[in-house]
């Protein structure tokens, strides 16, 4: 639950700090003291928007900080584990909380969070001291705390949310009861979502068609032309050389022959010099063995030149111009030129490219089989969601009966026992059409409440009967018949009383009592009837000093403070004795209100204050 909310530098509010308990924690004032103002904090706790648009006039940051204290196994631990966020300090119970011991009370943990705006800087979030991010504290705080806010009725009347209420009476977004397989709405999100990304493949292909023939047509043409000339990786180079020996053919055999005279060939030549070098030597190194290396390296050097003189005469003999295959490798040179200037400036470029157009031209081939193949895909992707979408509506269509009658009983308690609430189904919007039936993004339809205020009518859409203290109740009875399947610790009632009063007040008080026995309650309220109900009373109150404004809250000690404040609340300005003794009628008659089931406390005041008049 909420324990503590503390508040600095915002609106009007310089510094307050609100201690909440168990049960129904009430908040009175009058009109624009600045209760909202809690409630509004509250939401940027929860993960709201925060700027610097809240700071009070003069100071510099606006600081809001809210303290829960948890069950140690509740899920939002481990969403901030998760997201690398550490438990309080001294928090070091493990996740799930083990079983308390006979009575014992539950392990618990405390959650600390901080909102943070300052002038000229982005505002900041954190989370027992750790600094995250604002969707992350949404996403974490989800489930922690529900708002309704005097407008929120307001959703009621928007059909959309309609099917989401019912799906959380009927359990559907719940776990599934057998196996692994999770809650049955995830599992028919999952499978329409796999359904509609097959068919807008399956539309994609066809209307792309037209488009893929043409690009096959394009790149099978740039494809023929690359297979007429089929380049390979370096031929170019490799080509190129070859042309320029058969271009300088004649200047090269001149060369060689001049070569190969000047070492083997004619007279005096270098292989007939070391010939004689080694004869002179041979018989000189038998007399002198130190003359043996030098005559060896002769002896090799003339082997190295007769066999350099063979082989420049056979390089002669060889080399000649082939003007033939001179003109063949030019053309194929010129061929390989054009491709590589069309396909990427290199030979290499034009190669890559033409493995590029190869396997784009196979895929769009089979563009038509994968088309033929999505055909047995989409059929079992819309069976299995059919088959889903038939568990959804039949246990949608169980549990409208249901919740039309639980909300109608509760509505019983809040004065308005002749209103009947029905669930209507459509074909849902968006839809497409698999396994015979028609699915939309949730189901096989969307559901519409409407109300029948009175025996014999027909009912109709909230939006054109409900008035907004009918539409306050239907929210509260809503909330109230949903109370069992949630798992929402605090609920927070911004004002919701309005457009009602009297017995219908009374009524409403003695709900939220109840609702308040099973969870912590926090509620704004400008009723005496609901105010008398409160086991913490909290006054908030405007006083100036110093020319400013400011915003207080005081908890009222049980007694004449608090009876004060719920005389104020029927009286107004003018304090009389008569109001003084109906608020404390009212007070005590509402305290043994949710022991007394359904017996009116207004009745029982009355009663009260009559004995008091005799």
């Amino acid at each position: 639950m909420l324990t503590t909310l503390r508040i600095s530098g915002f609106a009007i509010v310089d510094a307050v700090e609100v201690e909440f308990g168990p049960g129904l924690n009430v908040l009175t004032g009058e009109t624009g003291a600045g209760k909202s103002i809690l409630v509004n904090a509250l939401h940027l706790v929860l993960g709201g928007r925060m700027s610097a648009d809240v700071l009070r006039d003069g100071a510099d940051e606006a600081v809001v900080e809210a303290l829960f204290e948890l069950p140690a196994g509740h899920p939002v631990f481990a969403r901030l584990e998760a997201a690398g966020v550490p438990r309080a300090a001294g928090e070091g119970v493990e996740d799930p909380a083990p079983e308390p011991r006979g009575g014992e009370a539950p392990a618990t943990s405390e959650l600390l969070v901080r909102r943070v705006a300052a002038r000229g800087s982005r505002g900041r979030a954190y989370v027992n001291g750790a600094l995250v991010t604002a969707s992350v504290l949404a996403e974490a705080l989800r489930g922690v705390v529900d708002i309704s806010g005097q407008h929120e009725h307001v959703s009621l009347l928007d059909e959309a949310t309609h099917l989401s209420l019912l799906d959380a009476f009927a359990g559907t977004d719940a776990p599934a009861e057998r196996g692994p397989a999770g809650p049955l709405l995830t599992r028919y999100r999952e499978a329409f979502a796999a359904l509609t990304a097959l068919t807008r493949e399956r539309d994609g292909l066809r209307r792309d068609d037209a488009e893929r023939a043409r690009r096959a047509d394009y790149l099978a043409f740039q494809l023929r032309e690359l297979d007429g000339v089929d380049p390979k990786p370096g031929e170019d180079a490799a080509l190129d050389g070859e042309r320029r020996v058969l271009a300088s053919a004649e200047r090269l055999r001149e060369a060689a022959r001049s070569a190969e005279a000047l070492v083997y060939g004619e007279d005096g030549a270098a292989s007939e010099r070391v010939g004689q070098a080694v004869r002179a030597l041979t018989d000189a190194a038998a007399l002198d063995p130190r003359l043996g290396p030098p005559l060896e390296l002769l002896r090799s050097a003339l082997i190295e030149l007769d066999e350099a003189g063979r082989e420049l005469s056979r390089y002669a003999d060889l080399v000649g111009g082939d003007p033939e295959r001179l003109v063949e490798l030019e053309e194929r040179l010129e061929a390989l030129k054009a491709v590589s200037r069309k396909h990427g400036g290199s030979l290499e470029a034009a190669v890559a490219r033409r493995a590029e157009m190869a396997a784009e031209l196979s895929a769009l081939a089979g563009g038509g089989e994968r088309l033929a193949a999505l055909a047995p895909e989409i059929d079992a992707a819309g069976a299995e969601a059919a088959t889903l979408a038939g568990l959804l509506t039949r246990a949608r269509k169980k549990a409208a009966r249901a919740f039309g009658e639980a909300v109608q009983q509760e509505l019983a308690g809040l004065a308005m026992a002749r209103c009947r609430l029905e669930v209507a189904f459509r074909t849902p919007d968006g839809s497409v059409t698999a396994g015979g039936a028609v699915l939309g993004p949730d189901g096989a339809e969307q559901a519409e409440f409407l109300l029948a205020p009175n025996p014999g009518e027909s009912p109709r859409p909230l939006a054109r009967i409900a008035s907004g203290g009918e539409l306050s109740r239907i929210l509260l009875a809503v909330k109230r018949t949903l109370a069992r399947r949630d798992p929402v610790l605090t609920y927070v009632f911004d004002e919701v009383d309005s457009g009602i009063g009297g017995a219908v007040a009374e009524a409403m008080g003695r709900v939220l009592a109840e609702v308040s026995q099973g969870r912590q309650v926090v509620c704004v309220t400008h009723l005496p009837q609901i105010a008398a109900f409160a086991d913490r009373h909290h006054r908030v109150a405007k006083r100036e000093a110093g020319g400013r404004t400011t915003s207080e809250v005081t908890l009222l000690a049980p007694g004449e403070a608090r009876q004060l404040e719920v005389a104020r609340m029927m009286a107004g300005a003018t304090m009389t004795e008569a109001a003084l003794a109906h608020a404390g009628a009212l007070i005590e008659a509402a305290r043994g209100a949710p022991a007394q089931g359904r017996r009116g406390v207004a009745g029982r005041a009355a009663a009260r204050m009559a004995g008091a008049a005799r």
